[in-house]
């Protein structure tokens, strides 16, 4: 495979997070995950197409979906990219090999063409041979009937939201996140109308005495089916939990999702992206009442229909 672009920025920002990560290599896509126990609690997957990164790729393996998975440590491979970064090669091939000893390696090899430099960069590896050990590295799944609203952010209120959190950590250990679903010109009365918009709301307090509020306003809001009510006297799926009940419902009656995190680790992530030089399209927050806060960040992507993303699921305080 030919490397394409240098994409150290998401590898380093991972780095800022734990020090080891698992990658899985598939034909179309290439992802990494960094596990929750290692971060806090704070479950991190990231997604590129394999036109993000390569000219030509081509993988092969006997493994179920031709995926091949391995787990490498983040440091190293932060080196390796920073080095083929940070000199002006023609190309970088990058290879899966095996040394003289049977250890597997990544290897990146720099050629800056006119028969200039040629360089070798060796990572560890590490290649995962029970399914088990990837347990604690998959992205975690929600039902479709559960409860929750998400909002969409463009790029630059996640860029200014880093520095909003900063300065609630010295008020409080806790952020609660509100969205709201809302009616733009509803009447009076409460009976709705009007062009529909949506909000989100940080909020700290301390002491019972001072409050911190911050609100993003005429956000667009991502539509999802509404969760299914289980009639009375149906019977319940084999392993499926009962329906929840719908989101609340705020005083004009728009739809109202929220939760409390801990601020160091929203502060954490969204500190670890901005400081990391990405290049962010936009994102999504997803709030699931009494279960997590999902952030979805949207990268740049070639156009080939296929997105890229980083996503971090933050575990909420009940």
């Amino acid at each position: 495979p030919i490397l394409g672009i240098c994409n150290a920025g998401l590898v380093a920002m991972l780095n800022k997070l734990s020090d080891t990560c698992v990658v899985h290599l598939t034909p179309d896509t290439i992802a990494l995950a960094v596990s929750a126990t290692s971060n806090g609690g704070i479950q991190t997957c990231a997604e590129l197409s394999r036109h993000a990164l390569f000219r030509d790729y081509r993988i092969e393996s006997r493994a179920e979906n031709n995926r091949i998975s391995f787990f490498a440590k983040l440091d190293n491979l932060n080196t390796a990219l920073k080095s083929c970064c940070s000199h002006e090669a023609q190309h970088i091939q990058v290879k899966l090999t095996k040394k003289v000893n049977g250890a597997p390696t990544l290897t990146f090899e720099i050629d800056s063409g006119d028969g200039g430099m040629h360089g070798l960069q060796d990572v560890p590896l590490r290649i995962v041979q029970d399914m088990e050990e990837l347990y604690q590295y998959t992205e975690p799944l929600y039902a479709e009937h559960i409860a929750s609203l998400s909002v969409v952010l463009p790029h630059g209120d996640i860029r200014g939201m880093r520095n909003v959190i900063e300065r609630m950590k010295s008020f409080s250990d806790y952020v609660l996140l509100t969205a709201r679903d809302v009616a733009v010109g509803a009447r009076s009365d409460g009976g709705g109308g009007g062009e529909r918009t949506a909000m989100l709301q940080l909020q700290v307090e301390k002491d019972n005495l001072v409050t911190i509020t911050t609100t993003y306003t005429k956000l667009e809001r991502v539509h999802v089916a509404e969760p299914t009510q289980q009639h009375a006297g149906e019977p319940t799926p084999t392993g499926a939990p009962a329906a929840p009940q719908p989101l609340a419902a705020g005083t004009a009656g728009e739809q109202v999702a929220e939760a409390k995190v801990e601020i160091k680790k929203l502060s954490k992530c969204l500190q670890s992206v901005v400081s990391s030089d990405i290049k962010i399209h936009g994102g999504i927050f997803c709030i699931i009442p009494e279960r997590a806060v999902v952030l979805k960040i949207f990268l740049p992507s070639p156009e080939t229909g296929q997105e890229s993303h980083i996503v971090f699921f933050f575990p909420v305080l009940l």
